[in-house]
């Protein structure tokens, strides 16, 4: 099945600045997909039209099989921007329970939940402490416990691990992993092409709007002696980093 399934998907800002050009891809069910680029090759404007922040200059996005302008996808999406924008006087818990209030979770069910997704993203040791007071790589993970609360079957992440450290990045990697084998959907778009590299069964390589290719890393390392970060500056013709 189709999760995720563009095609000639355009977009122009202000008719002259061409971000996107006629993309056509394809995110199966249950696969870890990466998007990666050099900064400006339309990865966040992608992430935006599926998302439906934004309307295409042309082309069409589908989210399991309905345009991205339909509704009834949204409860089987969980988004987590680069920049997240928190409510800084709450705690994680409180945070958690306002959100999943708002998704129409059960107090019991949610108080469950709450316990449980702070544990999973490694915030269960700061209950009481305020959210104005978590450093960035915090904000991150309480980001990704929002986005999880209603159990989504995608989940789209841009640029998840930039305010992460070492261990962060190492926890970030081992969760994807596991919402993989629970049967997830995980979309990630990142410029971090070793996060990538470890977690994506399939990665495109976008480069000034344009797709320049689409690799299986599950069988790289059989066919290929390069490594991603090789495959990229070879795709992209060293001309941006």
């Amino acid at each position: 099945m189709s999760v995720i399934l563009t095609r000639k998907l355009s977009k122009t800002y202000g008719g002259r600045t061409v971000a996107l050009t006629d993309l056509d891809l394809e995110v199966r069910e249950s696969e870890v997909f990466g998007l990666i680029g050099p900064n400006g090759s339309g990865k966040s404007t992608t992430i935006h039209l599926l998302l439906n922040f934004i309307r295409p200059s042309g082309g069409t996005a589908q989210l399991f099989g309905e345009p991205v302008t339909g509704t009834r996808h949204r409860r089987r999406l969980g988004y987590v921007p680069e920049s997240i924008n928190l409510h800084m006087y709450h705690t994680g818990p409180s945070l958690l329970k306002y959100y999943g209030q708002l998704s129409g979770l059960t107090p019991r069910h949610l108080s469950q939940r709450v316990e449980e997704l702070l544990e999973y993203v490694g915030l269960d040791d700061v209950p009481k402490r305020r959210i104005r007071k978590y450093s960035k790589g915090m904000k991150q993970r309480l980001g990704l416990a929002q986005a999880l609360l209603h159990d989504p079957d995608l989940l789209v992440l841009d640029e998840p691990t930039s305010n992460m450290d070492p261990v962060g990045r190492r926890e970030f990697r081992e969760l994807v992993l596991d919402l993989k084998k629970k049967g997830k959907t995980v979309f990630i778009s990142s410029h971090i092409l070793s996060e990538l590299g470890a977690v994506c069964d399939r990665v495109a390589i976008l480069q000034r709007g344009i797709l320049k290719g689409v690799e299986d890393l599950r069988t790289w390392d059989e066919a290929n002696d390069d490594s991603l970060e090789e495959l990229f500056f070879k795709t992209i013709d060293g001309e941006e980093a």
